[in-house]
């Protein structure tokens, strides 16, 4: 294994055991999400920065906002992690959330992965109404394609693919290529397939790509369910040979899958966190040589955060269902 994956696994169960015991009655999974981005960013925890900011959050909000619910601690960890100025920059997405409902995107926690994707996408270049206006428009023709697929777990993707001109017709044929080679037909396939459109690969040549990283997945005995499927989409966008990227990518699922804290997190999330580790890998190891050369049209960076958004919603509605079941 890569030294440096070693490193990123090691941070990544030591930020995992600092934040457990202090948000223990946090949602697990997404503790693990808010370990990893203190992973990829390399800075060390503050606990009690963490809980300020929660506090500042509920401050602002409101009793009745959906930052009091999951999402406090998720919001609170992420922006701590990515910035040192969090809690400007959770004024700046408050402050952008009366836009979004305008557009037409509902009050929920969903809500609140759109303004951080914004958040994280967001140019100085940007005009934040045309963008809102443009992702509502995207959400809108997704809901028209797909529309027992389309939810709000979807507005985050929407937000990513209005920093683009693709158009809908080539989102749709990324779906029925990569469902010919034996994805299933799922949310997680059309956010699969929406984050493909962003190479700049042709498109039989990505859908191949994936096929192979699917399979090699399989051979290993690593089961992808659905729901991680936009985890090899991120892996695949990598400039890195196909071979290469199909070893490293098994080697470090499976290291973590034999890990006592990953046996009971469901299958899958050893195929998300290996995603964010290999991919900042790429990223530190480009930055390094002083060249960013993926297949990408977008940063590579603004992929992992709409993906971390999605993944957060996944994560609040399977926590709701099964809160509500139990009632």
């Amino acid at each position: 294994m890569k030294p440096y994956y070693q490193e990123s696994i090691e941070r990544l169960m030591n930020n995992f055991l600092i934040l457990e015991k202090p948000f223990m009655w946090e949602h697990n999974l997404l503790i693990h999400l808010v370990a990893l981005s203190y992973t990829m960013s390399k800075k060390e925890i503050d606990v009690e920065r963490i809980k300020g900011m929660k506090k500042y959050i509920k401050t602002r909000s409101g009793a009745f906002s959906p930052y009091r619910g999951m999402m406090n601690f998720t919001v609170a960890g992420l922006l701590c992690a990515q910035y040192d100025n969090p809690e400007e920059i959770f004024d700046q997405m408050y402050r952008r959330q009366p836009l979004l409902k305008e557009a037409g995107f509902k009050q929920s926690s969903y809500l609140c992965t759109a303004s951080y994707a914004l958040e994280k996408t967001l140019t100085s270049n940007d005009q934040a109404v045309q963008r809102i206006d443009r992702a509502m428009a995207i959400y809108k023709d997704m809901k028209a394609n797909h529309p027992f697929l389309t939810s709000g777990d979807d507005y985050a993707l929407a937000i990513l693919l209005s920093t683009s001109n693709h158009e809908v017709d080539e989102l749709e044929s990324y779906y029925r290529a990569l469902s010919e080679v034996g994805f299933a037909k799922s949310n997680g396939l059309q956010t699969l397939s929406h984050i493909l459109a962003f190479s700049t690969m042709n498109m039989r040549d990505m859908i191949d790509r994936c096929s192979h990283l699917f399979q090699v997945m399989k051979e290993n005995k690593l089961k992808v369910t659905t729901e991680y499927y936009p985890a090899i989409g991120l892996v695949a966008l990598l400039d890195m040979d196909e071979k290469v990227l199909g070893e490293d990518f098994v080697e470090v699922a499976t290291w973590l899958k034999g890990l006592k804290k990953y046996k009971w997190l469901g299958k899958g999330m050893n195929i998300l966190l290996a995603s964010g580790i290999i991919s900042d890998y790429y990223i530190q190891s480009a930055k390094e040589n002083g060249l960013i050369t993926t297949t990408l049209s977008v940063s590579i960076e603004t992929i992992i955060a709409a993906q971390t958004a999605a993944m957060i919603a996944s994560i609040t509605a399977a926590s709701a269902a099964a809160s509500s079941a139990s009632n």
